[in-house]
Parts: structure tokens; C-alpha cells; sequence
């Protein structure tokens, strides 16, 4: 196999990998699909069935049943114009030599599919090293693993084999590095020491029968291999959800399994819970089939357990054969991908690759006169005034969004149009005509836009303020600061806004009544474009804005008096240390860094004994920080 085949394959993988994978997940998170049981069979099918698929398509590409008298005839001929006989004509053999010794000169040392295989490899076998790795570590802190003794335990797990049928011998060993029991390999179920002294023996029957069905379903191999498939195929994230969903559905089954080997669903909750008393905080660094190596399953397993009425899983026929013709399906419908295809002709051949120069060209002198000729094109039709100007301020937008600095299209597309354009009829016309001003950005406009603020339509309003916050021509200070009374609160938004953007300080009266707008996108742009005026001093109003019922408005404002400096704001913001918003806590403890004075370092420093770790270390950080 060539690099381009690999490369190939591992492409047409991608594809029917995603398909499956994320039909499978269509099905179990949108479909309704809640069965165990079957979530399980179709996350294993789509987890190996897209290296199965990818596989069966590159044969199907590459196989050819045809006979090969069929093949050689249809086989493309290739002229290498440099081996050609003598007779032909001098101007192609010239042209058959340059060819050759132009792609000679330009072929590249290193062809790009063996880069890209190369890096693959070296990833994925650089994962899989370190998934070997952890596995090391995880042996070693289990340390020696001692063969269980105690008789009645032992015998608990013969009476388990022999109801059961499982004909594998099944070692079992202790450990007390171990928070919860775990299958390991083919045959064998380790156990914390604690299994032996803390359980009744009802208890320890539910927890050898759920770690039996473990090694029943080969649940560690599985485990294994999709922790490799994982690695080796890095570039499918994909493969990750279905390992963490296998793994989800094996505690579920397992349960159910150990509730019909024991008799008792009570049994094996009260063993569940039991053993999530023992388990420590950190996760072990591989995927383990534990019966509490999963925290966050416990409380929905216990339920399921303790739940009266509802039956356990058991197999459905129909699984494996529909998980079966979903791979043929796959294989067979969904494409596959190829790098290079022999026998394809390029680009300028004709004949199966027989490259006709222009020594040769076929094409009379008639055919080349008529298609030299142009075509005729229908004349437009007229159009409307109304149609021009809408057509020539979303062009104005366009043009300017992709290069603002290009004045000649300012000239040519006419800004004067577009001033005009905002006292016509058509609503629609204003609004593109206010934004396309808007993305021009020139301060000709402001008279005009300032007076589009008094328009009827509430959409004109608003784009003509935000095309003056992005001008930035302060002689719009007035027409906005009218524009915060405006009706409609998206208007009222984009002035204040605006106003922050021109940066003048004659507005900080009109936004700080702002703070006190019915909206609350209103109170946070204008504790915002409070923020932006370089006031030396809070107003009252901003600093009583840090309680607003809104965790967004009491984070602008935050920051907005965190920019003035001021010291009297350092009480409230060493209060809100204490918000029940972990931005709002995040914002104040920031703003007290900022500020310099005992007030400030004192705040800090009882930051320290917040019970809130993530307070105590930001709290620790600003205090490194300052000088």
C-alpha cells in the first residue's frame, strides 16, 4: 500500500466514521432510543464499523471484475512525446522534452501524502505510547495484588460461575490502593480490602456478580481497544463519546446482570452505594470497568436499582442483525475517497492522455472566427430609481466592509446617493443606507445620520446611532444623548453604546440615568460607555449599579469603576466578593486589584478566607501582583 492509498483510506475513515458515529448519536440522544442494550450494540458498531467500512470501500474502489481483454482494451494510452519515432514533427518532440525536463525541475523531493501519513503516524503512535504508559503507572500504583483467601467470598464467586455458566477461570485478588472493585484483563476481578471486612455477604455477592458481568462481556477489552482507537484515529473526537457511552451503558447492564444472578436489585444498590463511599476524589488515568469508576452514574444507577416495575434489560435479536446491515449499508452507499485515480485523462488530454499540441489543432478556421466572436447580450431592463438606490447602498456596504481605506470606491459608488437615500420613502432603503453610512465611516454623514434619529421607523433609528458610534464625530454627542429616551429599548442599547465609542465626557450625566432603564441590555451599555469617558470619579449612580438585580449590569459596572480608580467604590466591590455570580466575584475581585490603597489590600486579603477555592486563589494572585 502507497501513501496515497493510506492517505486515502484514512480519509474515506474520517467520513463513514462520522456517519456512523454521529447517526449513532442522532439515535440515542435525539431518536428516543433508551435501551441499554441496544445504545450498546450501536456504539460498538459504529466504533469498529468505520474502520470495517472504510476498508471494504478501498477494495470495492480497487477491485475490478471485469475480464482482462475488457481492461486492456479500455486501458488509456499514454504518448511520452520524448520515445516517439523520428518522423514526427520537430515542434512536438521540442515540446515533449521541455515537458519532461520542467516537471523534473519542479517535482517536489517530499510528495505532501507522505508528510501527511508521516505526521499521522508519528501521533497516533506517540498516543498510543502514552496510553501504554498510563496503563504502567496504574499497575504500579495498584502495587502487589494478593490472591483473596477468605473461603465464603470464594465461595460466593464459585456459586456465581457455576449458576452462571461461565466456564473461564476467574482469579480473584486484593488491593488497597483500590477505591472501588474492577475487571481486569480476561480473568480477573480485583477488590479493595474493604470488600472483605466492611460487606455482609449479600453485599459482596452483588459486587462479585456485577464485576463477573464485566469480564462476561470482555467489557476490559473493549475498554482497551477503543482506548486505542481513540489514540490512533486522534482526528475523529468523535470516537471519544462513543468510548465514554460504552462505558456509560456497561454499568447499566452489568447491574442488571448481577440483580438477576443474585436475585435481589435491592441487594446490589445497597452494595453500589457502599462502595461509592470508598472512592476517592481522583479519577484513575485509564478507562477502568469499575463498579463506581464513574461518580456521576451512581445516584440515576441507584434509582434504576430501587425502582419498582421496571424490568431488567435483556438481549434483543434483532441488535446484532441491525447493526450488521447498518455496516453493509455504509460500506456499499456511503462514498469513499481517493487521492490519485489512475487512468483518469488530465486536464489538457483527449484520447486517453494522447496530448495534441497546437501543431495539430483540429479546429478549422471557421469554428475559431465564430468563437472568437463575442456573444450578444440582452439589453437590461429598466429599472427604478428605488431599486438602484437599495442595490447601491448594500453595494457601498459590501465594498467598504472588504477595504474601508479604498476612497475611489467612495467616489464612484457616490456618498452623497446614500445621504439622500436616508430621507426616502421606502423604510428599507433608510435602514441600508444608515448602516452602509455606517460601515463608511465618514464624518460627511453625521448631520444627516443625526437627523435620521427623529425617523418613524424604529429600525432606521437604531442603525443610524450605531453608524455614528462607529464614525466617532463627537457634533453627534446631542442627537444621542436624545436618543437614550427613545421608545424602543434596541434604539436606547445602540446609543449608549455609541456613546461610549465617541468618549466624551458630556454624556455622563445621560448615562448614568441610564443605569436606571426598564431594559437591562440598556443599564449594561450605559455602565459600559461609562467606562470609556476617563472619569476620575464614580457617579453615585454607577457605584449603586454594582447591586442591579442583573449579574451582566453589575459586571459592567464593576469595570466601568474599576477605569475610574475611585476608592469609595471599594466597600461594595469587597461586598460583592461574596455574589452569588462567579463573573460578578471574578469582575470585583479584578477591580480591587486595580485599585492602590490599604482599603483595597485589606479587601484582598479577606478574600483569602473565602470558603470559595477559586476566590481564595484569584484573591492570592492579585495580591502577587501588586507592587
Amino acid at each position: 500500500m502507497t501513501t496515497a492509498d493510506a492517505l486515502a483510506w484514512l480519509l474515506t475513515y474520517a467520513l463513514h466514521s462520522t456517519l456512523l458515529l454521529g447517526g449513532v448519536w442522532l439515535l440515542t440522544e435525539r431518536g428516543g432510543v433508551r435501551s441499554h442494550r441496544l445504545r450498546d450494540v450501536f456504539w460498538k458498531t459504529a466504533l469498529v464499523g468505520g474502520l470495517v467500512t472504510a476498508t471494504a470501500q478501498t477494495v470495492i474502489q480497487r477491485a475490478d471484475w471485469s475480464p482482462a481483454f475488457v481492461r486492456a482494451a479500455a486501458a488509456p494510452v499514454l504518448i511520452d512525446a520524448g520515445e516517439l519515432p523520428m518522423p514526427m514533427p520537430v515542434g512536438l518532440r521540442r515540446q515533449g522534452l521541455e515537458t519532461r525536463e520542467a516537471a523534473a525541475a519542479t517535482a517536489p523531493s517530499i510528495p505532501l501524502t507522505v508528510v501527511l501519513v508521516s505526521l499521522w503516524g508519528i501521533v497516533a503512535v506517540a498516543g498510543v505510547a502514552r496510553l501504554a504508559l498510563s496503563h504502567r503507572r496504574f499497575s504500579r500504583r495498584l502495587g502487589r495484588r494478593d490472591p483473596v483467601r477468605s473461603l465464603p467470598v470464594l465461595t460466593l464467586l464459585e456459586d456465581l460461575l457455576e449458576a452462571s455458566g461461565t466456564s473461564t477461570r476467574v482469579r480473584l485478588t486484593r488491593s488497597d490502593a483500590l477505591g472501588s472493585p474492577v475487571a481486569l484483563g480476561v480473568g480477573e476481578i480485583c477488590v479493595p480490602g474493604a470488600v472483605l471486612t466492611d460487606l455482609d455477604p449479600a453485599q459482596q455477592r452483588g459486587v462479585l456478580a456485577h464485576e463477573l458481568a464485566h469480564l462476561r462481556r470482555r467489557d476490559p477489552l473493549w475498554l482497551i481497544g477503543a482506548g486505542i482507537i481513540e489514540r490512533v484515529f486522534f482526528f475523529q473526537p468523535l470516537n471519544r463519546l462513543a468510548r465514554t457511552s460504552i462505558q456509560e451503558s456497561a454499568e447499566y447492564l452489568c447491574d442488571d446482570w448481577a440483580a438477576r444472578a443474585t436475585g435481589s436489585r435491592l441487594a446490589v444498590a445497597k452494595s453500589l452505594v457502599k462502595v461509592a463511599e470508598w472512592v476517592r476524589g481522583t479519577a484513575a488515568p485509564i478507562p477502568l470497568a469499575g463498579m463506581a469508576e464513574r461518580p456521576s452514574q451512581l445516584v440515576g444507577r441507584v434509582r434504576r436499582l430501587t425502582e419498582r416495575g421496571r424490568p431488567a434489560e435483556r438481549g434483543m435479536r434483532w441488535a446484532l442483525p441491525a447493526a450488521a446491515a447498518i455496516l453493509l449499508v455504509t460500506a456499499f452507499a456511503a462514498p469513499g475517497i481517493a487521492t490519485n485515480r489512475p487512468g483518469f485523462p488530465a486536464e489538457d488530454s483527449v484520447d486517453g492522455g494522447a496530448v495534441l499540441p497546437s501543431d495539430f489543432d483540429t479546429e478549422s478556421a471557421a469554428d475559431q472566427e465564430a468563437r472568437s466572436e463575442p456573444e450578444a447580450k440582452p439589453e437590461p431592463k429598466p429599472r427604478s430609481v428605488l431599486a438602484d438606490l437599495k442595490d447601491l447602498s448594500v453595494g457601498v456596504s459590501l465594498s467598504f466592509e472588504r477595504d474601508k481605506a479604498d476612497t475611489s470606491a467612495l467616489d464612484t459608488l457616490g456618498l452623497t446617493a446614500l445621504i439622500a437615500a436616508l430621507r426616502d420613502s421606502d423604510a428599507g432603503v433608510r435602514r441600508a443606507a444608515a448602516h452602509s453610512l455606517g460601515n463608511i465611516e465618514s464624518s460627511r454623514a453625521t448631520e444627516a445620520l443625526v437627523a435620521v434619529l427623529r425617523d418613524t421607523d424604529a429600525e432606521v433609528r437604531q442603525n443610524a446611532a450605531w453608524a455614528l458610534g462607529n464614525i466617532k464625530d463627537r457634533r453627534a454627542v446631542d442627537g444621542l444623548i436624545g436618543a437614550l429616551r427613545d421608545e424602543s429599548h434596541e434604539v436606547r442599547n445602540s446609543a449608549a453604546w455609541a456613546l461610549g465609542n465617541l468618549e466624551d465626557p458630556r454624556a455622563a450625566d445621560a448615562l448614568t440615568a441610564a443605569l436606571k432603564d426598564e431594559s437591562a441590555e440598556v443599564r449594561k451599555s450605559a455602565a459600559w460607555a461609562l467606562g470609556q469617558l476617563e472619569l476620575t470619579t464614580a457617579p453615585a449612580g454607577l457605584i449603586e449599579a454594582m447591586r442591579d438585580a442583573d449579574a451582566e449590569v453589575r459586571e459592567a459596572a464593576i469595570d466601568a469603576v474599576a477605569e475610574t480608580g475611585d476608592q469609595r467604590a471599594v466597600p461594595n466591590l469587597a461586598a460583592l466578593i461574596q455574589d452569588n455570580s462567579p463573573d460578578v466575584r471574578h469582575s470585583a475581585i479584578s477591580a480591587l486589584s486595580q485599585m492602590r490603597g490599604a482599603p483595597a489590600m485589606q479587601a484582598l486579603i479577606d478574600a483569602m478566607k473565602s470558603s470559595d477555592p477559586e476566590v481564595r486563589r484569584e484573591a492570592a494572585d492579585a495580591l502577587g501582583d501588586r507592587d
